[in-house]
Formats: C-alpha cells, sequence, structure tokens
C-alpha cells in the first residue's frame, strides 16, 4: 500500500521543551520589559500556555500558528503582535541553535523511503523554521514535501491546512497518516477518516491526543525491527 506520512515538527521530529521553553521564557521576559507589563506576566504566560515553567499540552504555544502567538500579544497591548512578530523573526538563528531531533528520526525517515512511502512535515510552525530545520540536521533526501503555519489561512486541524496538498497530488484519504504529539494533530481531518498517530514524546499525554487512532511512545515505534510500518504488521 502507498502512504503519505504527515509528520507534526515540534515534538514529535524534534524535542518540543529544548527549542520552545527557553524561547517563551525570553519572549514574555522581554515583552513585559518592552511594554512596562510586568505586572500582567502571569495572565500573558497562562493564556500562551507557558505555567509553572513548562509549556501546556494543546497551549496556544503547544499546537498555535505563529498568527495565533501574536494574537495574544496583541489582547494584552496594542502593537503586541506586531513586536512578537518582530521578535520571533529576530530570534529564527536562536531557534535553529536549539534545536535537537529525537531520537531515531533519521532510521524512521529512512525506513519511510525504504519502504517506498512519502514522509511529509506538516507543521504549525513558520516555512523558514521549518527550512532551517530540515537544513541543520540534512534531511532534505528524507522530506518530500512541508505544509506550514504561514502556507494558507487554514490551521490544524482544520482540514483545509491539507486540502490543497491532497487535491494536489490527488490522494486518497486511505494512503494518509498523520502522526503528531497533540490535539491538533489527531484531529486533523477526524470527520474526513484520516487516519492519526499520537506520539508521548512532546508535550501531550494520552489524555490530550484526542481522535488518535493510535497512541505510541515516540516515532520509533513506528517501525519493527525488520523495518516494517505499524499498520501492516
Amino acid at each position: 500500500m502507498n502512504r503519505i506520512l504527515l509528520y507534526d515538527k515540534d515534538g514529535t521530529l524534534l524535542n518540543f521543551h529544548k527549542l520552545w521553553t527557553p524561547y517563551a521564557k525570553k519572549c514574555i521576559d522581554e515583552f513585559a520589559e518592552d511594554f512596562d507589563a510586568q505586572n500582567i506576566k502571569s495572565e500573558v504566560a497562562g493564556k500562551l500556555g507557558y505555567i509553572d515553567g513548562e509549556i501546556k499540552a494543546n497551549s496556544t504555544i503547544a499546537s498555535g500558528t505563529g498568527s495565533d502567538i501574536h494574537k495574544v500579544f496583541e489582547s494584552f497591548r496594542e502593537g503586541g503582535g506586531e513586536w512578537a512578530k518582530e521578535f520571533y523573526e529576530s530570534n529564527l538563528q536562536m531557534l535553529a541553535d536549539d534545536m535537537v531531533l529525537i531520537d531515531g528520526v533519521k532510521t524512521v525517515l529512512e525506513h519511510g523511503l525504504t519502504n517506498g512511502y512519502k514522509n511529509v512535515i506538516v507543521t504549525s510552525d513558520s516555512r523558514d523554521s521549518t527550512l532551517r530545520f530540515i537544513e541543520k540536521f540534512e534531511l532534505e533526501p528524507y522530506i518530500f514535501d512541508v505544509i506550514c503555519g504561514d502556507d494558507n489561512d487554514y490551521h490544524k486541524p482544520q482540514f483545509g491546512f491539507i486540502k490543497d496538498f491532497i487535491d494536489k497530488h490527488e490522494y486518497p484519504i486511505e494512503e494518509l497518516v498523520m502522526i503528531g504529539d497533540n490535539a491538533a494533530d489527531t484531529l486533523l481531518g477526524y470527520d474526513e477518516g484520516l487516519y492519526t498517530i499520537g506520539v508521548l514524546s512532546g508535550t501531550g499525554q494520552r489524555e490530550h491526543l484526542a481522535g488518535a487512532d493510535r497512541i505510541v511512545d515516540s516515532i520509533k515505534d513506528l517501525y519493527d525491527a525488520d523495518g516494517k510500518f505499524i499498520l501492516d504488521a
């Protein structure tokens, strides 16, 4: 069977906490300083989903697009949204430096190619950051395509986020599998019958992975020792 494997990036292929936790703290601290907003820091952090030094599952930071995050800052201070956008763009190199692959990623992507599958990254992060990720870890040979948070006006779990990609290639929905670490991934295409696999390597625990047809510890569990895909075993 042909398969198109749709991988979320942060928390699925990439260590989410090492990347976004320090970024969230820095962003909130500098916002509070630049906007004289020390008295509302905890409110800003709570609305973003950064609480007690941790990023919570299915929060704005965990599963939202850049636009979603910018709107949170704008809701607290006029001009906050544009500030957050500029902060993100000025810290892209820091984000790239902090990227750490989850164990087993290259092996899993290689298994996909060996089986004749197509590996696609489907992320709420920007295209710029996603391409930096691919380049840093030399994943170009393994990745068929990317769908990013700034590619269209939809966002996960809205089916429109991937519909143009599906229509372009005329893929039957039965050939696609979405793999990710929060409900924005496991509910993607739920009404259309898209099969989803939740992973516990990111922000979400089992109770946060609504709609998942299957849940595994990490992407290493997608293939057996012989390189056979979990749904074909």
